[in-house]
């Protein structure tokens, strides 16, 4: 497997720093809307958002450490600047290291939309059950319909919001020709 170069490194880290700062203002947008959907338990369906440093750098990048490097960074400046601290980090590694996993598993080799979204996928599945021992929901009783539907609605916004949101968002920085140094690009002209 390929080691990242600096330029990649770079890259992820500028932005990386910008998703994270985006993911400070998409919370007040989450804090709004949170009311009406939590008592539905479907809050979740906004969640998928702070998936994407998982899925949106090692689609373009296609390199082991991509992942985890970009959402930790993400996760980093989101939580210097927001109320969650460096609690941050702990949900950005669980949201990165099973996608890790995943794209070492496909051997960085296989990009296409579905992959990207069981990506997305397996990265909210980890996070909610991070949230499911973290908040306490295995202490508590709490009605399997709400658990049921709060896990399915974030495996869904995993699948849209972080997998094919993030392949929408590289294939039109892709488009504009930004991106003709990474492998995005390179890979494609091989084929």
């Amino acid at each position: 497997m390929k080691k990242l170069k600096i330029s990649e490194i770079v890259f992820i880290a500028v932005i990386a720093a910008a998703l994270g700062v985006f993911w400070w203002g998409y919370t007040f947008f989450y804090d709004l809307l949170k009311p009406i959907l939590k008592p539905l338990a479907m809050e979740n369906l906004l969640s998928g958002i702070w998936l994407m440093g998982a899925i949106f750098f090692p689609y373009i990048i296609r390199k082991p450490g991509s992942a985890l490097l970009g959402e930790m960074i993400a996760a980093f400046i989101q939580g210097f600047i927001a109320r969650w601290g460096i609690t941050s980090l702990i949900w950005g590694a669980a949201q990165a290291i099973p996608v890790e996993l995943f794209f070492l598993l496909l051997a960085y080799k296989y990009w296409n939309w579905k992959v990207l979204c069981i990506a997305g996928m397996i990265s909210a599945a980890s996070s909610y059950f991070l949230n499911y021992f973290w908040e306490g929901y295995h202490l508590k009783e709490i009605e399997i319909y709400f658990l049921v539907v709060q896990f399915t609605t974030f495996i869904i916004s995993g699948a849209v919001l972080a997998g094919l949101l993030s392949k929408w968002l590289a294939d039109g920085l892709k488009k504009t020709g930004v991106l003709n140094q990474f492998e995005i690009v390179k890979q494609d002209i091989g084929k």
